[in-house]
């Protein structure tokens, strides 16, 4: 009798094993769960049998886990659905100049000789406080500081443009690659200030990664399509064809500003170019060159960039 109940355990045990070494992970499905109810049964004591209440409490927990089963499997799927929706809606953002809530910027070199261009995404930050020093550095995918200039004298309430033209602070070029701009500003009182930072670029594509969708720019740099804050279309500059009137070789003119009726300029964009202002360029440049590494241009406060700053 006692040989005959230990071969029925040891059964009931290689049975659960078997079971249990299909599953996937350390968890228990419903077909493990109903494997355990069914041996139960299998092995009860036949003069005292399963209460039809316990019966009927484990049939309902059952019913409950394959019901959260499916459950999980269809909110999974529907989950992967609108990835797939958010991945093709994004299709319509290539060729767009967007603006994106971030600091990382990206430097691409296309074509040779002549024809070589360098792309690299313009940088955009402005401060919620006045800052009395500070500094901007330009990191590689090392971490490496590769270019540094001086924040000292940037206002509040000012949008700053920092156009990076892809060298060290000694004039050499850099390699491409993505590369990460940090702020470090402080106040009067040495507290730190925050800065509200965007990169503008041109997307080029569109990457899912483990269900993230993302948006490749022109610089190389991807950044998360959930950080989009502004989607524009990029000028395009039309040649206009020769009408015969400069046969002679001579060029035209650059446009004059507009002037009003009094004779005074129209104003246009609000632009300090960096040798006006003494919040201009700043670039560190040990190379004597006189080059800098970096422009600044800043932009007084306007438009959905500057709305998102703290006062």
């Amino acid at each position: 009798m006692a040989g005959s109940i230990q071969g029925a355990l040891n059964q009931t045990n290689n049975e659960f094993n078997q079971a249990m070494s299909k599953q996937k992970g350390s968890t228990l499905d419903k077909d493990s769960f109903m494997l355990l109810l069914v041996t139960q049964f299998k092995y009860q004591d036949p003069l005292n049998p399963m209460d039809d209440k316990e019966f009927i409490s484990q049939m309902a927990q059952f019913s409950s886990l394959e019901q959260m089963m499916n459950m999980n499997e269809s909110m999974e799927k529907q989950t992967e659905a609108i990835n797939n929706q958010q991945m093709i809606n994004a299709t319509s953002y290539i060729g767009k100049l967007v603006s994106v809530t971030g600091n990382t910027i990206g430097k691409i070199t296309t074509g040779t000789g002549d024809d070589k261009q360098t792309t690299i995404s313009t940088f955009r930050y402005a401060f919620g406080d006045d800052v009395v020093k500070g500094t901007l550095t330009v990191k590689d995918a090392n971490g490496n500081t590769v270019y540094s200039e001086d924040l000292a004298g940037k206002q509040a309430g000012t949008t700053f443009e920092f156009n990076w033209n892809g060298k060290n602070g000694a004039g050499q070029d850099m390699a491409d690659g993505v590369y990460q701009i940090g702020l470090a500003a402080f106040n009067k009182s040495g507290e730190a200030v925050l800065a509200d930072q965007v990169v503008d670029a041109t997307v080029t594509g569109v990457v899912n990664q483990n269900g993230v969708v993302y948006l490749g720019m022109d610089g190389g740099q991807l950044l998360a399509l959930a950080n989009v804050r502004q989607v524009t279309t990029p000028k395009v500059v039309e040649n206009k064809p020769d009408d015969g009137e400069n046969n002679g070789g001579e060029s035209e003119k650059p446009n004059e500003p507009e002037t009003g009726s009094d004779g005074d300029k129209v104003e246009g964009s609000n632009v300090e170019k960096p040798g006006d202002s003494t919040e201009g360029d700043d670039s560190g440049d040990s190379s004597g060159s006189g080059e800098s590494s970096g422009s600044q241009v800043s932009h007084p406060a306007s438009g959905a960039f500057d709305n998102n700053i703290a006062a």
